[in-house]
């Protein structure tokens, strides 16, 4: 069974999230957003993103939580790449994705899709130091186990 820490997961993805905010932000300005509205835009949504994130009205409906199990014996951590890889999927790629398809026609959309990224990444970081180090998660099954 191969398995990727949650906690490097966070700290993989955070970074890569707010280097593509910054460069769908400057491809956008490259590419005649105004400066105003792009930054506007840009600090609106990273700020919306990470507060919402941290206030997601849908926790209350999740329950409690199972304790998670113990890391089978014969389970090994997955490299780093792929930690980045599946923690990308589907957020970063899609919103990198919708930045690429607007850039031509809205540049000012460009850069709010750019600071949703950046908020992705923003929260990621803090996530990272609340979470449990000992934490794994198994990314095909979803679940989660202890070391």
């Amino acid at each position: 069974m191969l398995v990727e820490s949650v906690r490097l997961r966070l700290l993989l993805i955070g970074p890569l999230r707010l280097v593509l905010g910054a460069v769908w932000l400057g491809a956008a300005r490259a590419a005649g957003g105004s400066p105003g509205g792009a930054l506007l835009a840009f600090a609106a949504a990273a700020f919306a993103m990470a507060f919402l994130i941290w206030n997601d009205p849908r926790a209350r409906f999740r329950g409690a939580r199972a304790e998670p199990a113990e890391l089978p014996a014969d389970a090994s951590v997955a490299p780093a790449w792929l930690h980045a890889a599946h923690a990308a999927y589907p957020s970063t790629i899609g919103v990198s994705v919708l930045a690429a398809a607007t850039l031509v026609f809205d540049q000012t959309l460009t850069a709010l899709l750019a600071g949703v990224l950046a908020g992705l990444g923003l929260a990621a970081l803090l996530a990272a130091y609340s979470i449990d180090g000992s934490l794994y998660v198994d990314p095909r099954r979803g679940a989660v186990f202890r070391k």
